[in-house]
């Protein structure tokens, strides 16, 4: 690799550690504030796409693998949690698989419209009011992995924010909340990153690289934050940045 290469992914590497660090502590926020920023710095969509999905796919591990370690949730065999990250990844894959078709045939204005709103609202509701958060039961958990994993689809963003919140909403912990999301959004992005080597074969390893390990970097320092938050300020912490990313996507698309 060349000095000019490395000059131009040092930044990627920055920005990748410091997005994780946020997404892996609050649930969200990692692709809508990396793909943008990549664009800005002149790298192309087909680096940045591959580059989010492969490094979302190791930071959902890597972060898991910590969450787990320090009890930020319980991924053992057989625990209520595992089944709840498996099932709303397995979904996910076939939500997001949907979406993309729907969105063939939907302009994509009224779709970002959609999901800036759906996401606002479910910020104000983590925010303001404990009386909408439920007990946990599977049709709701399968309603929600089924609007993110579409979200997904459609417009390549809106899982974190949706599963995050929505999983609060339904009477699971923050802390456990933002743990089943990185796990079951590293199933998704796997599935996505195989996806677009079969439809592209074009992946700059080098970007890939630089991101990768940007996020693995960050895991243990977010599950470390995170273990250290109250849930009280990580759900006002949570509902804000649902409120910024809901905000911004309806400003994109106005």
């Amino acid at each position: 690799m060349s000095i000019v290469e490395l000059v131009r992914l040092a930044p990627l590497f920055i920005i990748s550690f410091g997005a994780g660090v946020i997404d892996l502590s609050l649930g969200m926020g990692f692709g809508f504030t990396v793909t943008p920023l990549m664009l800005l710095l002149g790298f192309t969509p087909v680096e940045a796409v591959p580059g989010v999905l492969f490094s979302s796919f190791i930071g959902g591990l890597s972060s898991s693998y910590f969450n787990h370690r320090l009890h930020n949730v319980d991924f053992g065999a057989g625990s209520r949690e595992l089944r709840i990250a498996l099932f709303t990844g397995g979904l996910g894959m076939i939500g997001a698989t949907a979406g993309v078709l729907i969105s063939l045939n939907l302009p994509a204005r009224w779709v970002g419209l959609y999901i800036g709103a759906l996401v606002i609202a479910s910020g104000v509701l983590v925010i303001t009011s404990k009386a909408f958060i439920t007990s946990f039961s599977w049709p709701r958990m399968f309603v929600i992995s089924l609007i993110g994993s579409l979200n997904k689809g459609l417009t390549g963003s809106g899982f974190g924010p949706v599963i995050t919140t929505g999983a609060i909403l339904s009477g699971i912990s923050e802390k456990t909340s933002v743990s089943i999301q990185a796990f079951a959004e590293a199933i998704v992005a796997f599935v996505g990153f195989i996806t677009y080597i079969l439809l592209r074969s074009q992946v700059n390893a080098w970007v890939v690289s630089a991101m990768s390990l940007g996020v693995a970097l960050a895991s243990p320092f977010a599950a470390l934050f995170m273990s250290r938050m109250k849930g009280d300020t990580m759900k006002l912490l949570v509902g804000a940045l649902a409120l910024i990313i809901g905000l911004f996507t309806l400003l994109k698309y106005l």
